[in-house]
């Protein structure tokens, strides 16, 4: 299995210098096979620093996919975390038409930087009906066919729009039916009801890619979720969201991954 870490653009070192590039060669150091790019506009006070698919050029696309040659460090997926400030705004699955748009190109970004997949959501908003959102899913899916992009709708958010939970989730995955669209598997455990291989195994073949936090070995049985894994064939990434707690814990990520993969893998 490999590793990945979610990231964001970078500060330049210097002058010209992509604000991928700084980002690449602290991943390289940490020695992490991929990254996740996080998708944002740009900040509007502190210079433009976010990953945004609308303003990202053909030779930002051409320069970012050299970089990730270079450090040796895969762009394995997107996530497209921008649709939580979206949501604070439109309220309900009515308003997002631009929001639609903007996650089509976020899928044409994957396809460009050779990424496999992306993570999708609605954030807070509401649908108002089961065939809504299923309609969504489905015109994702097929921008991910088109596109040859996985796309993965976050499992513990789905419940915020209003039609259910887990359950509801590889249902509407089922209803789809596409190879294209999948679940982006975050187990919320302890906070959630359902512990990480009891995910997995409800999620099977479902699943477009692992993410997780931080490494939580006091509650978390990992012999049981690898298990689970090799059950279903998964051997992709395991993505860590740990970007916001610093290096130290990006560091302690990386090894705490090694040892579980050492254990159990």
């Amino acid at each position: 299995m490999k590793v990945s870490i979610r990231v964001g653009f970078g500060q330049p070192e210097e002058e010209g210098q992509h604000p991928l590039e700084p980002v690449l060669k602290k991943v390289a150091g940490w020695g992490y096979d991929g990254i996740e790019l996080m998708l944002m506009p740009p900040r509007l006070f502190r210079g433009p620093l976010g990953a945004w698919s609308p303003g990202l050029t053909q030779e930002d696309r051409k320069t970012m996919v050299q970089l990730a040659e270079r450090y040796n460090v895969e762009i394995a997926t997107l996530s497209a975390d921008w649709a939580w400030g979206y949501s604070q705004y439109m309220p309900t699955l009515d308003h997002w038409q631009r929001g639609m748009e903007i996650l089509k190109s976020d899928i044409q970004l994957a396809k460009d930087l050779g990424a496999k997949a992306i993570l999708v959501h609605f954030g807070a908003s509401r649908s108002d009906s089961w065939e809504q959102a299923k309609a969504m899913a489905t015109e994702l899916a097929e921008e991910g066919e088109r596109q040859g992009v996985r796309v993965g709708f976050e499992g513990g958010i789905f419940a915020g729009i209003g039609l259910g939970g887990l359950k509801a989730l590889a249902r509407l995955i089922d209803e789809v039916h596409s190879p294209w669209f999948g679940t982006y598997e975050h187990c919320y455990w302890p906070r959630g009801e359902t512990q990480p291989h009891e995910e997995i195994e409800l999620f099977g073949h479902r699943i477009v890619c692992l993410h997780s936090g931080r490494l939580d070995f006091e509650h978390v049985d990992y012999e049981k979720m690898c298990a689970a894994l090799k059950k279903i064939g998964y051997d992709w990434y395991w993505v860590f969201e740990v970007e916001d707690m610093g290096e130290a814990v990006a560091k302690e990520s990386k090894r705490g991954f090694d040892e579980v993969m050492a254990k159990y893998w």
